[in-house]
């Protein structure tokens, strides 16, 4: 059997119906069932990599091609291509949009044929193309790319001034013919194969000599079918030429003209961003420049930052990673970095030095100590060569110290609910705010704590 309903699809292309030098989007041509092609095509460039995004009110699926940008010449330019792609699920007959036309004509599987007469036709089968308006006795170029699956076979091509001439494909094979026509002449494709066509992956057709396009042109790459309206495109070279189109797939399987091509320049390489750890005896935590407590990096400030827990005179410090640099001895790290006044052994943070700018140096490193046990902000600058640090304010509590009865005021009524607390009635009170004889309850209540209420009811102070 000639035809499987699964088969290997052939390779998938697809070439743009028109060209042209901006990112708008070319209009739909009319054509019967031809969908309209996307617009406002925007592509935001990084290093490796782009994001391409469009806008399309009709259609959900589209198929997006992008390539390396070259200033040669636009001659050849290519009138018009189809894609077996454009054709998925079992074979079926086909009728191709105009200028593209034939007899017998199938797709399916991603790829496009047509059946000669033994298949029980009463004509062998056929594809075509009508040359547009504006030319006369013209050059013009075919290119057929075959399937992989059911590619070989022969292809024979002419027009009413050139005589046919044939090729036998293997699969997956290109070849290109050179012909001569007029506008409304007929590029005609016939198969001298018993009952089938082989496979047509890409067929496309040319204004000009298009046969060195491998020599002159950088390849497609295609991404098809895409679901939105935005597509990531990675592996790209820095600083590098791109053009990158878009069509739609319209809900019948028919391609949209595409876009035309938007040609952007990747950027350079992101500057190499250190990685800052910290590291120590805090959180027992290794002297090594991998672990530790890693510091967040605001690119727009240049700044490192983290919150961590230090006990009194435990000793931290810094690293991090810097890129190779062969000026510097091709360190792939600095050991840790010494903060602050130049000192023998380790720097004692005193409460002063809380909060202000202190020198970052590389050597005659020594570790940090702080004064009191408590979290501790740290703000590095390896553009500047600074670091802070500063201790984290305690939260407030929770609750106001002597409401014992919890109404937001510190009033005679608490003492009365202290009272019956104490004289263990049976009422409802704030434990933490009735041990007010200290600035932190722990929810222990005695007489301490009515003598300490009392007082403050009285004279306004805890003192």
């Amino acid at each position: 059997m000639r035809k499987l309903f699964i088969v290997l699809l052939g390779v998938a292309f697809s070439l743009p119906v028109c060209a042209g030098n901006n990112a708008t989007a070319v209009l739909n041509t009319g054509r019967d069932g031809t969908p309209s092609a996307p617009y406002n095509l925007y592509v935001e460039p990084g290093t490796h990599s782009c994001t391409v995004s469009w806008e399309d009110d009709e259609n959900s699926a589209w198929n997006l091609r992008y390539r390396l940008y070259s200033e040669e010449p636009a001659e050849p330019v290519l009138l018009h291509s189809l894609t077996g792609s454009a054709y998925t699920g079992s074979y079926a007959d086909i009728t191709l949009p105009a200028p593209w036309g034939g007899t017998n004509l199938r797709g399916g599987q991603g790829i496009i044929y047509f059946k000669n007469k033994s298949t029980g036709y009463a004509t062998d089968g056929n594809l075509t193309y009508t040359i547009p308006e504006g030319y006369s006795n013209d050059v013009f170029t075919l290119m057929i790319k075959s399937g992989t699956a059911y590619g070989s076979g022969n292809f024979t091509v002419s027009t009413p001034q050139t005589a046919a001439v044939g090729h036998n494909f293997s699969g997956g094979e290109t070849f290109y013919w050179l012909v001569t026509a007029s506008s409304g002449e007929k590029i005609t494709v016939t198969s001298t194969d018993a009952n089938y066509s082989p496979d047509i992956a890409l067929i496309a057709v040319y204004s000009g000599d298009a046969t060195d396009m491998g020599l002159r042109a950088h390849e497609w790459t295609n991404v098809n079918n895409l679901d939105k309206t935005e597509y990531t495109i990675e592996g790209l070279e820095i600083e590098t030429d791109y053009e990158v189109q878009v069509q739609a797939i319209g809900d019948n399987g028919i391609l949209s003209d595409w876009t035309r091509p938007d040609v952007f320049t990747t950027l350079d390489e992101e500057p190499f961003v250190p990685v800052v750890h910290i590291l120590g005896e805090i959180n027992d935590q290794a002297w090594s420049p991998f672990v530790g407590t890693k510091m967040e990096y605001d690119a727009e400030q240049e700044l490192y930052t983290a919150t961590v827990y230090v006990e009194a005179e435990r000793t931290f410090g810094f690293t991090t990673e810097i890129d190779d640099n062969e000026d510097m001895g091709g360190w792939n790290y600095i050991e840790p970095y010494r903060f602050g006044p130049v000192s023998n052994g380790d720097f004692w943070l005193q409460d002063e030095y809380l909060g202000q700018h202190l020198a970052l140096t590389f050597d005659n490193y020594g570790a940090i100590k702080v004064l009191s046990t408590g979290e501790y902000n740290v703000t590095v600058s390896l553009e500047q060569n600074y670091i802070i640090i500063g201790k984290v304010a305690p939260e407030p509590p929770a609750y106001l110290r002597g409401d014992v009865d919890d109404d937001g005021d510190v009033d005679i009524d608490d003492v009365t609910r202290l009272i019956d607390v104490v004289l263990g009635k049976d009422v409802t009170y704030n434990a933490a705010a009735a041990d007010c004889n200290t600035e932190t309850g722990d929810g222990s209540v005695d007489i301490d704590d009515v003598t300490a209420l009392i007082n403050r009811v009285l004279t306004g102070s805890w003192d």
